[in-house]
């Protein structure tokens, strides 16, 4: 690619000689390739009884062990290059903080070769018989029609990414209208980040989308252009969430995502999503189907009234900052306004005081929905949290992945006997903060002691953390 953009950017000097300009461009393509081609040569992949040997010995020698125990996942993806060399790219990911987010080691094999390497990986160390070739005929447990991937790719952005890439596309419009070339450009450019390539590249992720269950090891595929399918064992599983950005609510729909530690997209950090959107109901019924060990039927305990009044305290004072600093801005810009003329003056103006007046409206309306929306339970093997205002999200969380619980309360949450509850758990993509809405602390309190009764009881065992089927 380097080499490709030297050459355009010289191609006027140099036209006057092509065989100069394709000697140049055959020996940059060259130092780009050759390294590549050399770091490639000397790596080497060895499959042991207990671990995978990654060496790469080029000027600098690097030996890396990834114990097959300590495996979160391993994916298999087949793009564009895989499906014209006929090729498929395996990648391992580790239960790491550290490299949540990227692969330990990626292999590319011939397809063929792909599949016997898994197949005997199978039934030599996860003790799994079923083929590749079984293992894809197995059905999926939720049907996703292609509308469904397009509702998805709608209506799953959070809230306020679907808010801003409107504004930008309104912008743009207004500067089409009134010839502002740079500022039309700009607008229309972060429209197409927010909203279009993120569209599209959903659809193309989701296409064909299935997830299924064999034995405790849930596979997650799709993909049009590019084919991912990943697989983790159940038992490696931090939580599991059920999403619900505002539209998406208001359809009655959710979506599906998981944390597991190691599986996450690595070109955007895209968590896993067990489902896109669909109807709650039908939402629900695949996590009792998929997770029983998670999901159990809520007897949710709602956020207090009394936690309101410091809600709406705090909400008051963010309130008085919002409108001080827009009185500031106005005061400050008046005279650069008034030289606009009128049109754009008023145009100016009114979109200050709407900022000045809609943004604590929005604060207050949040409390308002999070007060409704907000509460807290506790199953058998995980508790519950859901929390949100404009974005709900219900999530199940396994008690035995929680590396640690906070219960933080201010003075004036104080005052009304209530706290919030901060769980940190490892994520797909690194550590991951939890907080509840405002509770009882003796309520939230019940969380850290059933977590501290099974590791003293032993129902917590962390040898349980077991192999990986691919």
């Amino acid at each position: 690619m380097f080499a490709a953009f030297f050459f355009v950017n010289l191609l006027d000097v140099l036209w006057e000689n092509l065989f100069k300009a394709s000697v140049v461009f055959i020996l940059l393509l060259g130092a780009c390739v050759f390294p590549m081609y050399f770091w490639w040569k000397k790596t080497t992949f060895t499959f042991g009884d207990t671990e995978i040997l990654r060496v790469t010995d080029t000027v600098f020698r690097s030996v890396k062990h990834i114990q097959y125990t300590r495996l979160a996942s391993v994916s298999v993806k087949r793009d564009i290059i895989d499906r014209i060399f006929g090729t498929s790219t395996l990648t391992f990911n580790v239960n790491s903080s550290v490299n949540a987010t990227s692969a330990e080691a990626t292999l590319v094999l011939k397809r063929d070769v792909a599949d016997e390497l898994r197949n005997r990986l199978n039934s030599m160390i996860f003790e799994k018989e079923m083929t590749v070739e079984e293992d894809r005929e197995v059905e999926t447990l939720i049907k996703v029609t292609n509308s469904d991937v397009i509702m998805h790719a709608v209506f799953a952005q959070p809230t306020y990414m679907s808010i801003f890439g409107l504004i930008m596309l309104f912008y743009s419009v207004v500067m089409l209208f009134v010839g502002n070339s740079g500022g039309f450009i700009t607008a229309a450019i972060l429209f197409a980040i927010s909203e279009i390539i993120p569209f599209i590249s959903i659809i193309l992720k989701y296409y064909n989308y299935r997830v299924y269950r064999v034995g405790d090891t849930i596979t997650i595929e799709g993909g049009l252009i590019t084919t991912t399918r990943s697989s983790f064992r159940v038992n490696k599983i931090s939580s599991v969430r059920m999403r619900s950005p505002l539209m998406a609510r208001v359809l009655g729909m959710t979506a599906l995502e998981v944390e597991v530690v190691g599986l996450s997209d690595g070109e955007n950090g895209n968590k896993p999503v067990l489902c896109p959107l669909k109807k709650r109901e039908y939402a629900e019924a695949l996590l009792a189907d998929l997770l029983p060990e998670l999901y159990f039927e809520p007897t949710p305990e709602h956020q207090p009234r009394r936690a309101l009044i410091p809600m709406m305290v705090a909400d008051s004072l963010y309130t008085v900052v919002i409108v001080g600093v827009f009185v500031a801005i106005f005061i400050l810009a008046e005279s650069t306004v008034a030289g606009l003329g009128s049109t754009w003056s008023m145009l100016v103006t009114a979109s200050e005081v709407a900022a000045a007046i809609g943004l604590p409206a929005l604060l207050f309306a949040r409390s308002g929905l999070a007060q409704r929306n907000r509460t807290v339970d506790m199953g058998k093997d995980s508790f519950m949290f859901v929390y949100g205002g404009y974005d709900v999200s219900t999530e199940y969380v396994n008690y035995d992945k929680v590396q640690f619980v906070a219960l933080t309360s201010s003075p004036l949450q104080r005052r009304f006997d209530t706290a919030r509850c901060s769980v940190q758990l490892m994520s797909s993509v690194g550590f991951r903060s939890i907080e509840s809405g405002l509770f009882d602390p003796d309520d939230l309190a019940r969380i850290s002691d059933e977590i501290m009764d099974r590791i003293r009881d032993g129902r917590y065992d962390y040898r349980k953390l077991s192999l990986i089927h691919i």
